[in-house]
């Protein structure tokens, strides 16, 4: 089996646990702990999060490009929502958070290094499989009339 779909095998675990622990730190803290924007975001953010989970710890054969195409905007998503200054109503610092902010620091900390990983995996499958042999079996990638 080919080492690169291992590392994304295992970043796929990592981005489902730091996910998990994310969820369990909104969880915890209710709802009402965010605005409801964020509230939308966050759950929209979530079902990209299991399709692209699922498609890799399944070895969709699309698995890579999924991981490429939700890995890097979900760490950028998180990491503007928990790591900036407040900035809209899409932020929710980890510094404001008043009750067991070590573990929403570790929670979002998690979550951004496994879409990060998963992000980076899956480019490393595309970059040495080539973008074309993911158009499946007999088929190709339409190319551009010269």
């Amino acid at each position: 089996m080919d080492e690169r779909a291992n590392r994304l095998s295992m970043a796929g675990y990592l981005f489902a646990a730091g996910s998990a622990v994310h969820l369990v730190d909104h969880l915890r803290r209710g709802q009402a702990s965010v605005s409801e924007e964020l509230y939308w975001a966050g759950n929209l953010a979530l079902i990209v999060q299991v399709a692209a989970i699922t498609f890799v710890l399944t070895r969709h054969r699309l698995a890579p490009v999924a991981a490429v195409a939700a890995g890097f905007p979900l760490a950028a998503g998180f990491l503007a929502a928990h790591w900036l200054p407040e900035w809209s109503a899409l932020s929710d610092p980890a510094w404001q958070i008043e009750s067991w902010a070590w573990f929403s620091y570790l929670a979002s900390s998690l979550e951004i290094l496994g879409a990060l990983a998963v992000g980076l995996a899956g480019l490393a499958v595309v970059r040495h499989h080539g973008l074309e042999s993911f158009a499946g079996e007999g088929r190709r990638v339409p190319q551009a009339p010269s």
